[in-house]
């Protein structure tokens, strides 16, 4: 690796490993949402593990803005990041893994890619060997992307249509989310969003600090 590679690789790590950079209680702050993912496009082929992170968990602050109700529906968005953070890139055996698509190349390398805590044994990972309680960075990574798929969903409809939040919501996850989900985690996202507003200004309000109407 060479000393740019490794600059970068150090500045990323340390700023995963600062827990200041992922606190709950911190404002949620959209121009460091769009910021963190303005770097992810720059470099779509090799995503900075930070700046995906960070962005995904600034999205997520910004929904927990919209009530406790709907945001209990996705709370293990913080359980995922955190995974990322405090096991994938901390566990992986290369710590030259320079970016996302490395870490899942070399999960996939290790045939372990598709592990979720559940199946492990099945798939040859008995009780006591390496893996045996590994869940897959690939396969949370893979959530994460629907979370965003989500919530671009959400806001594309509000943009696009004159529907209330509610019904942008309820759209949005009838045809990003639904199909990955299994009835029970249907039921209880329905009760999560039966506390959402139709309100449009709150949902701006919560995103962009302002009704953009």
């Amino acid at each position: 690796m060479d000393s740019t590679n490794s600059k970068t690789n150090t500045e990323w790590r340390s700023q995963i490993e600062d827990q200041k950079n992922f606190d709950t209680k911190s404002q949620f702050d959209y121009n460091k949402l769009f910021n963190h993912f303005e770097k992810v496009k720059a470099d779509i082929e090799h995503i900075n593990p930070y700046e995906f992170l960070a962005g995904t968990f600034e999205i997520m602050k910004g929904f927990m803005k919209l009530g406790s109700g709907i945001s209990m529906g996705f709370s293990d968005i913080s359980t995922k990041v955190e995974r990322w953070r405090q096991v994938i890139i901390k566990d992986m055996p290369d710590k030259d893994l320079n970016d996302l698509q490395a870490y899942m190349d070399k999960e996939i390398s290790l045939n372990i890619h598709t592990l979720n805590g559940d199946n492990n044994s099945d798939l040859g990972h008995k009780k006591k060997s390496q893996y045996h309680k590994y869940i897959s960075g690939t396969r949370t990574l893979l959530r994460l992307n629907w979370f965003i798929h989500f919530i671009s969903t959400i806001l594309k409809n509000m943009l696009n249509t004159t529907d209330g939040f509610s019904t942008c919501l309820k759209h949005a996850y009838t045809e990003v989310l639904a199909p990955h989900h299994s009835w029970l985690i249907k039921k209880s996202v329905g009760v999560a969003f039966s506390f959402a507003t139709s309100k449009r200004g709150p949902a701006l309000m919560a995103f962009f600090g302002k009704n953009i109407y």
